[in-house]
């Protein structure tokens, strides 16, 4: 016979009133502390580590502390479907380009909210636990596990391990598409052939009105749009340039500026024209996917002259290739080089000049802090299980359960906890008799006056036949599922009482109900 265990929690002095869903602070930085196994959600996201909620003069800055690992875990920037020898790849560049930016030191909205990277992708895309959660996610973890500590180190430091989605068939030097910067050694143009990606070219065509207009707004034109040309250079020798022609004379401006001011301009300016569409009716990513395009100027000219009247307008054309700054590694590259049977040394020694992986000793920190947002005005965090909550440094509340509000104020970060904290949990308002089929699972409902572990044990008679997992609930209505077995068979038929019960550290309660299985 099973034996039916509580779960007893241990809560220190609580300084959140009790059985209150008041405010509480200002506090300048609170942290959710998880328990052992415990992941919190923040934005319908699972993360590792603790997070934090900061005050800034912008709102409310949300950070989550986590291992390296943990924090390699949650990049998001290839399918996990791609060849082993690609992710590989991808993971040592990841985690090179941590480690470059951590020993660069905090600069901009880092500098400002106190993280080392961004979650984005003006930094590297994180995610957190979700991804790498689902099955295709346990071939990342084989990718970051095996190359644990692996990085690119040149002259004694972390790479500045660059890389894009996709080259069209080449990179570029880091001095061409970022002019006025000391070249790179290891951040040289290469090929880059055999990229499957729907961006390895591109083109559109737009009015040169629209155009127009765009430039206008961007401050590339005064008057009237003369003409649009590229000039382009050969590997090294310099950034592409756009030549702008208008009333007030010629602008030159680099590709790589030019694609920014594309992609800032052009969807506000006519978001009926920008991002383009391309084939099978879906729009470009961006309205300038990369710094290597063309621009030429034509005509026009209808399919079908109408009676007596010939609509002929000028237009321009763009063609481009790849996606991305197209500097370092190209992740479709990559892909085409594993593809081929090339290894994941080979891969990254291709695309940054000779540079193979090496353990990273001290270059590596344990930890990294990872800037999720700011600028809010309201953030929740949530838990699977029991957290503390420490606010300026002092453990304000231990071992509990629930979702936890933050609201910015003037005076900092104000604290509301979860409906019905502090309070013992009552259970009512069962689902009554409910039934199911035999082979069926069976569900049942209860509502739970205040945040605690919740399960279902399952009785068949005196003996204890089935227990469901504790698992942290909000106050609230809760359901509850018995697969709708014993002992790994279908349930016979028959009455079963069913107990739900729910444990906090202010108490336990618990609600029986009879289900049924039916034949």
């Amino acid at each position: 016979m099973l034996v039916i265990t509580t779960v007893v929690l241990v809560v220190s002095t609580l300084v959140v009133p009790p059985a209150s869903a008041e405010q509480t602070g200002p506090y300048g930085s609170v942290t959710v502390v998880p328990g052992q196994g415990v992941t919190l959600t923040w934005n319908d996201h699972h993360y590792a580590g603790s997070m934090e909620v900061n005050s800034a003069s912008d709102g409310l800055v949300v950070l989550d502390n986590v291992t390296m690992d943990d924090y390699l875990l949650g990049i998001q920037e290839v399918p996990f479907s791609w060849p082993m020898e690609s992710l590989k790849a991808q993971v040592v560049a990841a985690r090179t380009y941590l480690a470059w930016t951590i020993r660069r030191g905090r600069a901009g909205a880092g500098a400002t909210y106190g993280f080392d990277i961004c979650a984005s992708s003006a930094c590297q895309v994180y995610g957190g636990l979700d991804q790498v959660a689902t099955e295709a996610g346990a071939r990342w973890e084989e990718a970051v596990l095996s190359t644990a500590n692996q990085i690119l180190v040149y002259d004694g430091t972390p790479a500045f391990t660059m890389y894009s989605s996709t080259t069209g068939g080449r990179t570029r030097s880091y001095q061409d598409v970022y002019p006025g910067r000391t070249a790179i050694p290891y951040l040289q143009a290469v090929s880059s052939p055999g990229e499957d990606s729907p961006y390895a070219d591109w083109g559109y065509e737009v009015r040169s009105g629209v155009l127009e207009d765009v430039l206008t707004a961007a401050g590339a034109v005064e008057g009237r749009l003369h003409t649009v040309t590229v000039d382009q250079t050969n590997d090294g020798e310099g950034s592409w340039m756009v030549l702008v022609e208008s009333d007030g004379g010629v602008e030159s401006i680099p590709t790589n500026d030019f694609r920014s001011l594309m992609n800032k301009w052009g969807p506000d300016v006519a978001p009926d024209v920008f991002p383009a569409e391309r084939s099978g009716g879906r729009s470009y990513p961006q309205t300038v996917l990369s710094p290597t395009f063309v621009i030429r100027k034509t005509w026009h000219l209808p399919d079908v002259f109408p009676s007596g009247h010939i609509d002929m307008y000028p237009v321009y054309v763009f063609e481009g290739h790849g996606w991305g700054h197209m500097v370092g590694m190209s992740q479709y590259g990559a892909k085409a080089m594993a593809d081929a049977g090339a290894d994941y040394s080979t891969i990254l020694s291709h695309y940054y000049s000779g540079l193979t992986p090496q353990d990273a000793g001290a270059l590596l920190p344990d930890t990294v802090v990872v800037g999720l947002d700011w600028g809010e005005n309201t953030v929740r965090i949530g838990a699977d299980g029991p957290v503390d909550i420490v606010a300026d440094g002092e453990v304000i509340a231990e071992g509990v359960i629930g979702t936890w509000e933050f609201s910015s104020s003037p005076g900092g970060v104000l604290l509301t906890p979860p409906e019905g904290f502090g309070l013992p949990p009552t259970v009512g308002e069962v689902t009554d008799h409910p039934t199911t089929p035999t082979g069926r699972a069976l569900v049942v409902s209860a509502v739970v006056t205040a945040p605690a572990n919740v399960r279902l044990v399952v009785f068949r008679g005196p003996e204890v036949v089935q227990t469901t997992p504790w698992k942290a609930r909000e106050a609230g209505r809760v359901s509850l599922i018995w697969d709708g077995t014993v002992g790994g068979e279908n349930a016979p038929p028959g009455p079963y009482r069913l107990m739900i019960e729910a444990v906090n550290a202010e108490g336990r309660a618990v609600a029986f109900v009879t289900g049924t299985v039916t034949k």
